[in-house]
């Protein structure tokens, strides 16, 4: 008798097998069935963390004048600014530019530095805390018989995370493009 069992449990197990493989999903999907109410309103979430600093982060000056003065010793004209945001970890992996209006606000010409043009030349040399920029010639800041002002400079500094993520759409050299992108007034 136990002998039978045993036999019948094995072709039992062997049908249910057959049974089971011989199922297949050739038939045609059936219409969808109606929309369901929608559930009770769910426990608001955790915070998510911090995202990237966007422009908020970059910094700029107003244009400056500047009052250049003879470095008798390298014969050059130098002109220094006081910028406690330049640091050594923006001058190691952030951005510092330096743009000069070589005409008036009313009319910019707005070039960047270094500029070469002829025999002049404009170059900028970064310290931490000081921007210094250096000409052959003098261009201070003047000012026209109107009160009009050329020769202004501005800075924009990019910190090393920001500079990393905006480098690859910007022209750096076209102060425009910069303008625009930052959203820098004047």
């Amino acid at each position: 008798m136990k002998r039978i069992s045993s036999y019948f449990f094995v072709a039992a197990m062997f049908s249910l097998m057959l049974g089971l493989a011989s199922c297949g999903k050739d038939g045609d999907v059936g219409p969808a069935g109606p929309a369901g109410e929608n559930g009770a309103k769910g426990d608001k979430g955790d915070k998510g963390d911090k995202g990237d600093p966007g422009s908020s982060n970059i910094i700029y000056s107003e244009w400056l004048e500047t009052q250049f003065g003879l470095d008798t010793v390298n014969q050059e004209f130098v002109w220094e600014l006081e910028v406690p945001e330049i640091t050594t970890d923006v001058i190691n992996t952030g951005l510092v530019k330096v743009y000069f209006n070589l005409y008036l606000a009313s009319d910019p010409r707005v070039s960047s530095v270094p500029y070469i043009e002829g025999d002049l030349y404009i170059r900028d040399l970064l310290a931490e805390g000081s921007l210094i920029l250096m000409s052959n010639y003098n261009i201070s800041t003047q000012t026209n018989a109107s009160g009009q002002k050329r020769f202004l400079v501005r800075y924009v500094i990019v910190p090393g995370a920001a500079a990393g993520r905006v480098s690859k759409g910007i022209n750096w050299g076209n102060y425009d493009e910069v303008k625009a992108y930052f959203g820098l007034k004047n």
